[in-house]
Formats: structure tokens, sequence, C-alpha cells
């Protein structure tokens, strides 16, 4: 269905498989990976399931396919991220389909320096290693020019145009073909409620991003500048949205030429219907980043050497900045926190942010949090006002869990169990605590599921078993007769038609959906009939022809069974899938439902619905 090779698949899916246990239980979207059986993964990385579920498409038919709950993830705002969950399905494919790509793709841009979060050419799908090489570039350059300018682009990927994408994805050469781009790019849309999605550790999503979707902005600025005269030497370098100019130049000229550069920057983001976010515009010395730090993180990235941020930001300060949080206890907003946040961890020209070395500090010096005096203060602050913990859910629930100590831990459970109702963050703070605790508190998840019954389903359907159990459910009868290869569809139309009538029901376009439903339906009949040796056409293959009359499919259906086609009154329903579709303009001339007044989106979706049961009742009979 999508011009991807088993090799591609195989070699993903690998990657995944091979990445320690512990880092995929870090992440909500990542931690079904961890629950795979070493049986299942051979399956996943077979022929057999690439041919008979990816490729062809069955993919889409699969129950849970187009479900996207929504995450909850912070941004260093403290507000949430428009992220979605996706199976683990849809998750690899996703990847695949941008590791092809990652392929063909040749850059015009040839002297940027531009990172995303992984490396498809390598294979590499976790942020860390691109984002140490990001900043070892950074504190390269740092000493190599005089200054530097740092542009951010306001809300990144909902402002991506998918249409632009897709069109420069296929500008140089066609590396989707047409029905490939399709595909992809409305699996995409809905994803993202029509915008471009955001989705956990998704390398794809960033590549597109920033590797295609940014490659003109690129190019033209890397143009613009080589131009200027005013500019002795000068390198562009980002990590997706975050661009840094490093540039030399005489200091007279100095404002005239970075006037020059901020005004070819927006030029270049507005041809890609981007703009600026001003509060994260910064121009500056590049001899303002502290040498000392500077050595130590490009040490680090570069060499592997171990880096002692308590060096820099010590046990003192992590109890000065508890203090400060307390002394706010009940009058803290987000600024207040901001500003203590910054005080505490942020040293003069040093590229980390403050939120980045808190976190550093969570995540990789837990042992600084089983000091006695520390967990005191995290206590007190606490019992006081646990409602800090939302300016940095993830950030101080590690704290927390790290201190060891459960009475401080109990404490906060117990707060959230005084609330009758959820909020985002109580959502957020549960979640973050259960994906630490491998989600064994059924409470909690009771709790949750009052507000977001999706994610709880997400969780139980991919995160408490090995995922690949789902193909087993009855609901994915269907689907596993097509992976056991008991029916096929050669020509892969029958997932194609279902996916655009997916798409369509999404998106809440009825007449749409129910004209591809419809050919998807007819074409379904002709495979159920041909499997259950009802109707066989010429060559000894399903008669597609026969059934889009509605009487050779009720002769068929009555052969088929009888008793349940009297008894489902399955004529009428025929009679009226067929009759609609006559009248649908999506189909036919004629045109009637237009002038229908009576005529409901629920007994088009009622039909459908009837249809479904019909389909499966008599597959699995």
């Amino acid at each position: 269905m999508i011009n991807i090779n088993f090799n591609e698949w195989e070699k993903v899916c690998k990657s995944f498989f091979k990445l320690n246990k512990s880092i995929l239980e870090s992440y909500l979207q990542w931690y079904p990976f961890s629950k795979l059986t070493e049986n299942s993964k051979c399956t996943i990385l077979s022929e057999k399931f690439f041919f008979n579920f990816i490729k062809n498409g069955a993919i889409f038919k699969e129950y849970n396919t187009f479900n996207f709950p929504s995450h909850y993830s912070q941004k260093t705002s403290a507000s949430f991220r428009n992220m979605t969950l996706v199976s683990p399905f849809v998750y690899l494919y996703i990847e695949v389909v941008g590791y092809h790509i990652s392929k063909k793709y040749t850059r015009k841009s040839k002297y940027v320096r531009c990172y995303y979060s992984g490396d498809l050419s390598e294979n590499e799908f976790s942020y860390k290693n691109s984002y140490d090489k990001f900043f070892a570039d950074i504190n390269a350059l740092s000493s190599t020019y005089d200054n530097f300018y740092k542009f951010d682009i306001s809300n990144f990927f909902d402002a991506v145009d998918i249409n632009l994408l897709f069109k420069l994805i296929n500008e140089g050469e066609e590396i989707l073909d047409t029905r490939s781009s399709l595909i992809y790019k409305r699996l995409l849309q809905q994803i993202g409620g029509n915008k471009f999605p955001t989705l956990e550790n998704s390398s794809t999503l960033s590549y597109l991003a920033t590797y295609i979707y940014l490659d003109k902005v690129d190019y033209e600025l890397e143009k613009v500048l080589q131009k200027n005269s005013k500019i002795e030497s000068f390198q562009i370098i980002r990590y997706v949205d975050d661009l840094y100019i490093f540039f030399n130049t005489m200091e007279s000229e100095l404002n005239l030429v970075s006037s020059e550069i901020k005004n070819v920057v927006i030029d270049a983001y507005r041809k890609v219907k981007l703009n600026l976010n001003e509060n994260k515009t910064k121009l500056g010395k590049s001899s303002e980043v502290n040498e000392t730090l500077s050595v130590a993180l490009y040490n680090h990235y570069v060499y592997k050497e171990e880096i002692d941020i308590a060096h820099f930001y010590d046990k003192n300060k992590i109890l000065l900045f508890l203090d400060d949080l307390y002394n706010l206890a009940y009058s803290h907003n987000h600024e207040n926190f901001k500003y203590i946040l910054d005080k505490h961890f942020t040293k003069e020209g040093i590229t980390y942010s403050s939120d980045e070395v808190l976190r550093y500090l969570a995540f990789y010096e837990d042992e600084l949090f089983q000091d006695e005096v520390i967990i005191y203060k995290v206590k007190r602050l606490i019992l006081t006002d646990y409602n800090f913990v939302n300016y940095k859910i993830n950030i101080f629930l590690r704290i927390i869990l790290n201190t060891n100590n459960g009475d401080l831990i109990r404490y906060l459970l117990n707060e959230l169990f005084k609330k009758d109702n959820f909020n985002s963050f109580d959502v957020a703070i549960s979640l973050n605590y259960l994906l630490l605790r491998n989600f064994q508190h059924t409470d909690l998840m009771y709790k949750i599921r009052a507000v977001d019954s999706d994610i709880i389903d997400y969780i139980n359907r991919y995160c408490k078993q090995d995922f690949l159990k789902e193909l087993d459910k009855e609901y994915n009868y269907i689907i596993k007769l097509n992976l056991n290869r008991e029916f096929s569809d050669s020509s892969l139309k029958v997932w194609y038609l279902y996916f655009l009538y997916k798409y369509y029901d999404k998106n809440g376009d009825t007449l749409e959906a129910f004209a591809y439903y419809k050919t998807y339906f007819d074409r379904m009949v002709s495979l159920l009939m041909y499997y259950k040796k009802i109707s066989i056409g010429k060559k000894g293959s399903p008669n597609y022809k026969r059934h889009y009359k509605v009487g050779n499919a009720q002769t068929d259906f009555e052969k088929l069974n009888a008793r349940y086609y009297k008894n489902k009154n399955v004529s009428t329903l025929l009679s009226e899938l067929y009759k609609l579709r006559n009248f649908n303009p999506i189909n036919h001339s004629s045109a009637e439902i237009i002038e229908d007044k009576m005529l409901k989106k629920s007994q088009i979706t009622n039909l459908i619905k009837q249809a479904e049961t019909l389909l499966f009742d008599s597959f699995s009979s």
C-alpha cells in the first residue's frame, strides 16, 4: 500500500527492540516495546507480518489504529503540548516511512549543521546523541566566532503546513508515490487533528519538520549570508527550531549586520508560514559562554567523559532553591517560579537553561536527593503546598521518588485522592507516578479513568501486556484471518478504501465516509464469499464485479446462512446500503440525498455499524 520495503521495516524495528528496557519504560509512547516477548519480536520482524499487516495496509483495519489519546506532556512554560499517543503498530509505521524518506531525500542546504531528535541515517531513534552533538558544536563554535544570534519559532510543530511539507518531500524527486503520499499525509493529519502531529520521541516527525520543512529556510540563509560582504565568516547550526548563527564582523558594523541577519531570518521563515518567537531571540557575544563549563560539556559530549554538574550547581544551590520555594508557599505563580529557577540554576552565558540543569540533576544525580536535609526541605514543601509540583511535573516527581521516602510519596498520593475531580495537572502527576511505578496502582488509574478513559485504555491495552496480543482479540478477528493469509486482497485496494473511509469518518465528513465505506463493503463481500466458497470468479479468484448489485449480494448472503439472513433482516439492510450509495452525490449523479431533508448523520453511521457487524458475523461463523 505504501512504498516501504521489508529491509526498512526490519532495521527500524530492530533499533527499537535493542533499546535498553529502562529507557523504554521512561516514556509512555515507548513503554509498550518493553512488554514484548522475544517470540513477539520475532513475529513483528517476520516477512509474513510485514506483508500481511503493514505493507498491504491491513494495519488500518486494526481496531484501535484510529484512536489517538491526548498525552500530558509539559512544556518548559508548564503548559501542555498538543501531543497525542498512537498505537505501537502505528508508531512503528510512522517511523519506518520516515526512515524510507530519509534514505532518498537530499538537502539543498550544504553548510548548515542540522540536528533533530535522533538520526534516521544511523537508525538512531533517541534524541540524546543528536542533542549531545548539537551542544558540542555550540560550545566549540562559541570559541571560534565573536558573536551569535539565537532564534526560535513560535509554536513550531503546530505551524508546520502539512500540504507544503509533502510538496517539499517530493520536490527534487518522487520519494513517495501518489498513493503513499496521500495515505501518509492523511494519517499525520488524523493524528494531529488536521495539524502537524506531535508524538513523544518520534524521530521521523522531528526529521520531517526540521530536516525537510526547514531545508529551504537554511538554504536561503546560507546563500544570503555568503553574499553579505560585511560578514567575515559565519556558521549556521540548528536543533529543530532552535537556530544559532555564529558570525564574525567588524565591531563598528555589528548593529547593522545583526539587523540584516534578523531580517533575512524573518523573511525566510515567512516563506514557509512560520514566525519568530521574539521572547526567545537573543543576540550576544560568544565569549560570554562560561569557559570552564564549556570545556566540561565538550569533553562530556565528544569524549564521553563524565561531567560533574554538581561542581557548578551543588547541594547548597538545591537547598536554597527549595527554601525560596517554601517561602513562596501559597503565593507562588509561574513568573515567581521561573525567577527562582533562573536565580539558582542559570549562569551568565551558559547554553544550558535552568530547566535543563534541574532536569539533569533530577534524572542523573539522584543520590543528591537522598540527603537528609534535602529530604526534609522537600517534605516541608509538600506538606505546606504540593501544587508547586505542577510547574515541572516529571522533574519534581522524579525528585520526590529519588528521596526513597515512603511517607513523602504517600502524602503526595493522599493529596491527590482528596480531590473529587482531577484536572490536567493531577492527571499528569498521576501518569508520571504510574510510569515510574510500572502502572502498579489500580486506584490511581480509576481516578484518571473518571476524567480520561482513553489514556487508561491505552495503558491497559499496550503497557500492561504484550501488545501483539491485541491482534488475537475478537474485534480483530478479520485482521487475524488476513494475517494468516486465509483471505487477502492481492491488489491491496480493500484496506486502502477502508483507510479513506476512516479518514473521512474521523473528520466528520459523513457522505464522503459512506461513499468509501460502501465501495469497501462491496469488495469485502466478494472476499467473504470467495473465502466461504459461495461465489468464485474466473481463474479461481474473488468475483469483485458481482457484488456491486444488491440482488447478487442478497442471494449470496442468504446462501451463506439462511437463518441469520432472515433473523437479522439482512435483505433490508443491504437494500438500504445500496440505495444510499446510489443516492449519494459522491457516488452517483442522481444525488437525491441533497434534497432529502430528513436523512440524519446517525442513520448513515448506524447503517455502517450494522454492515460491519454483518461482515464480522459472516467471517466468524
